[in-house]
């Protein structure tokens, strides 16, 4: 599980690093050539929100479940956010 957005990884999601090894802990979208896309947790749940809502789920419960979840990610404990 990435450890800064929650997702599933899986050999075609893993981030690299700018060696080209991978870096297990997070997917290539939140980790890319050895640098985070996101520093702030309200810009990835703003993303997520917009790109994750559908006829399921609208954007406040995503938002809701993200800002529950987001919290308990590694990525984000250690953050100063």
């Amino acid at each position: 599980m990435c450890q800064c957005c929650g997702m599933p990884l899986d050999d075609s999601s893993i981030s690299k690093e700018p060696d080209g090894t991978f870096n297990e802990e997070y997917c290539k979208w939140c980790y890319a050539e050895g640098k985070f896309t996101y520093n702030k947790m309200d810009d990835l749940i703003n993303f997520c929100a917009e790109h994750m809502a559908n006829e399921n789920w609208t954007s406040e419960q995503v938002r809701e479940y993200m800002s529950s979840m987001l919290p308990k990610l590694n990525y984000w404990k250690c953050s100063d956010q």
